[in-house]
């Protein structure tokens, strides 16, 4: 029997939360771990230990082997095919009806978003949108995310909205 590579898994893991927006305080809980404990894990101090990988597999619905990849494939929208899949399971239903990290909603929402895309958006719409799809995020809280992921983001231009300049943000 062959051993498995601990580090690699960890890295899928970690790539799987991610993905599937979910805040590590709540996959902290899902596997009975701190948050500082995962925090370690991050910084790559430590790997999650046979427990937490058996509760990672099941929840991201991943085999070990498929975690013991060295690239992981994630399906386009698997936050939703996991909504699907653990309907039944409050545990796992509970924590992915919850908002998901902002990561994810620009990542995996706003940069493929049509308009945003093409001509920018101003925070108030971006709120908008992330409202519509249930997820409550403050004007500030977008606005400070925005300038934090220059990488993919760039101040477009302004517009002037009820008398004060307010920047539009559109996509690199």
């Amino acid at each position: 029997m062959t051993s498995i590579n601990r580090k690699v898994i960890t890295e899928n893991i970690l790539k799987l939360i991610d993905s599937n927006g979910i805040e590590d305080s709540d996959f902290a809980n899902l596997i009975e771990k701190s948050t500082r404990t995962l925090s370690r894990i991050r910084k790559g101090q430590s790997l999650f230990n046979i427990d937490a990988i058996n509760v990672a597999s099941s929840f991201f619905d991943k085999s070990l082997i498929e975690l013991s990849k060295q690239y992981i494939v994630i399906e386009a929208d698997s936050r939703n095919k996991l909504k699907h899949i653990h309907k039944n399971n409050v545990a796992y239903s509970s924590l992915l009806e919850k908002r998901p990290s902002i990561t994810y909603a620009i990542t995996y929402h706003l940069l493929n978003n049509k308009e945003f895309c093409s001509t920018g958006m101003i925070v108030d719409k971006i709120k908008k949108l992330f409202d519509s799809l249930g997820w409550n995020y403050s004007s500030s809280y977008i606005s400070s995310s925005m300038r934090r992921n220059s990488k993919y983001i760039a101040v477009a231009g302004t517009a002037i909205v009820d008398g004060n300049e307010v920047n539009v943000y559109k996509s690199k």
